[in-house]
């Protein structure tokens, strides 16, 4: 199983996205990238982007699958995915302490909800609508002043009560909805 940990799944780049994401974000400190906006242009910190490098390898690393080891298990491969992301989780908000909260807010935002879109369609839909939304946000949802649209969620500050519970309700629903569909053969 280490193997299949380390080889298939290669869990160990998570690992690897966390440092690089606390990197540039203590390297980039306020630099800010020119970027279109729906109200003319603007400009958007890059730390704003780097949760996409977190929840898109945890997603590369979901996809990974070798079915013929994970029919003939021992421990559920569900349940030792549960534990890498949920490990990651916790990394991230660590890694909050360097990048600042609402960063690891947004890479636990951008997976679960990449993770909800994968069970629907693959993980590569659920990573480009987690750049989607990112995106999205950043072109259009900021507005004049540093302010930002309701639904503009990757915006919100590091202390945004509705952002965190948002946040923990795709956490849920991402978990509740992974639990139910590793239990079917």
């Amino acid at each position: 199983m280490r193997l299949y940990v380390t080889a298939v799944r290669k869990w160990w780049s998570v690992a690897g996205a966390i440092i690089l994401m606390a990197v540039v974000c203590q390297l980039s400190g306020t630099s800010s990238i020119e970027l279109p906006a729906i109200n003319g242009s603007g400009v958007a910190p890059l730390a704003y982007f780097t949760p996409l490098l977190v929840s898109s390898t945890v997603l590369y690393c979901l996809n990974r699958r070798a079915d013929h080891i994970e029919r003939t298990a021992a421990v559920p491969v569900a349940l030792i995915d549960a534990a890498f992301v949920a490990s990651v989780f916790v990394l991230c908000l660590a890694a909050g302490f360097v990048t600042g909260f609402d960063t690891a807010r947004n890479v636990m935002l951008l997976t679960c909800v990449g993770l909800l879109i994968a069970q629907v369609g693959n993980s590569a839909s659920g990573i480009a609508t987690g750049m989607m939304l990112m995106i999205a946000s950043i072109v259009a949802g900021r507005g004049p002043a540093g302010s930002h649209a309701w639904w503009a969620v990757v915006l919100y500050p590091s202390n945004s009560v509705p952002a965190w519970s948002l946040t923990a309700v795709l956490l849920a629903a991402a978990g509740i909805r992974s639990v139910k569909a590793s239990g079917k053969p």
